[in-house]
C-alpha cells in the first residue's frame, strides 16, 4: 500500500513538472496566436510566471479562458500532491 502511495507521488510530480509546464505554455501560445497580439504583449503572456501575464491581458470572459483557469487548478492540485513526495524524501533524508 505504502508503495503506490510513493507511485502517486512520483507520478504527480513528473505530471506537474512536464505535463503541466508544456500544457499551460501551449495553451498560452494557442492564445496568443488566435488573438494576434503585437510582439511585446505576446512575449509578457508566454513568459510571465504563474500565468499572470495571460489573466492581465486577457481580462474578457470567455470559454478558453474558462478551460485554462481550471487546468491551472488541476494541475495545482497535482503539484501539491508531488510535493508530499519531495517533503517526504526530504524527511526520509534528514533521519537516516
Amino acid at each position: 500500500m505504502f508503495d503506490i502511495l510513493i507511485y502517486i507521488f512520483i507520478n504527480s510530480f513528473w505530471i506537474s513538472l512536464i505535463g503541466g509546464t508544456i500544457t499551460l505554455f501551449t495553451l498560452r501560445l494557442i492564445a496568443v496566436l488566435s488573438n494576434k497580439l503585437e510582439k511585446n504583449k505576446a512575449l509578457f503572456v508566454l513568459f510571465t510566471p504563474c500565468s499572470i501575464g495571460y489573466l492581465l491581458t486577457f481580462e474578457k470572459e470567455s470559454k478558453f479562458k474558462t478551460w485554462y483557469r481550471i487546468s491551472m487548478i488541476l494541475f495545482f492540485i497535482i503539484t501539491l500532491i508531488g510535493s508530499i513526495f519531495i517533503l517526504y524524501l526530504h524527511l526520509e533524508l534528514n533521519f537516516i
